[in-house]
C-alpha cells in the first residue's frame, strides 16, 4: 500500500509524492487562503498567497521550542491532535472530510506573502480592512511553528505548480 492510498485530493496526493522522501527537510511551498470578507464588503473576493520554503514531514513533539518549553515546565507532553486525525504521519490531517497539509516554520527563511482584493494585488492593511475585526491578524510574541493548510489550497510544492483542471490537479 502507497502512502497515499488512503488519500482522497489530489493535492495531497502530490504533496505526500514530493515530500515523502524529504522528511526534515526544507521544500519550497505555495499555498493560498481565500478569507470570507466581512459583511460589508460581501462579494468581494480576497486572497492570501504565501511562498516560502518550509520544514516538511517533522513530528511537532520533536521541534526544540517544544522540547525546551517542556523541559522548562512551560508546556505539558504532545498529545494527540487536538482535531482530526493523521492520514500520512506527520504530512496529512484529515478532519471532517477535508484533508489539511502539515508543514513546519523555519527561522531562517521568512515567507511572501501577497494580499488581493478582487484580483488586485493590495497592501496587507488594506486586504484586512476588509475582514472582520475576528479575523484580522494580531500582534504576537510567539512565532507559528506549524501550518495546517487545506489541501485544496497547496498550489505548489517543490518546485512542482499544481495546476487546477477539470477533475483535479495536473
Amino acid at each position: 500500500m502507497t502512502a497515499t492510498a488512503n488519500l482522497n485530493n489530489d493535492n495531497s496526493k502530490a504533496f505526500v509524492e514530493a515530500c515523502h522522501s524529504r522528511k526534515g527537510q526544507f521544500v519550497e511551498v505555495r499555498f493560498r487562503s481565500l478569507p470570507t470578507p466581512s459583511k460589508e464588503f460581501k462579494g468581494v473576493v480576497l486572497e492570501k498567497t504565501t511562498s516560502g520554503i518550509f520544514r516538511t514531514g517533522i513530528n511537532y513533539a520533536n521541534l526544540s521550542p517544544v522540547k525546551t518549553a517542556i523541559e522548562a515546565g512551560e508546556r505539558g507532553e504532545v498529545g494527540s491532535l487536538p482535531w482530526g486525525e493523521w492520514a500520512v504521519f506527520p504530512l496529512v490531517i484529515v478532519n471532517k472530510g477535508k484533508e489539511y497539509l502539515r508543514i513546519t516554520t523555519s527561522p531562517f527563511h521568512r515567507p511572501t506573502v501577497r494580499y488581493s482584493v478582487d484580483g488586485v494585488e493590495v497592501s496587507k492593511e488594506h486586504f484586512e480592512s476588509h475582514l472582520a475585526p475576528s479575523k484580522r491578524s494580531k500582534p504576537t510574541d510567539e512565532p507559528t511553528l506549524i501550518f495546517n493548510i487545506e489541501a485544496d489550497n497547496l498550489l505548489g510544492v517543490a518546485g512542482t505548480d499544481l495546476v487546477e483542471v477539470e477533475g483535479g490537479v495536473q
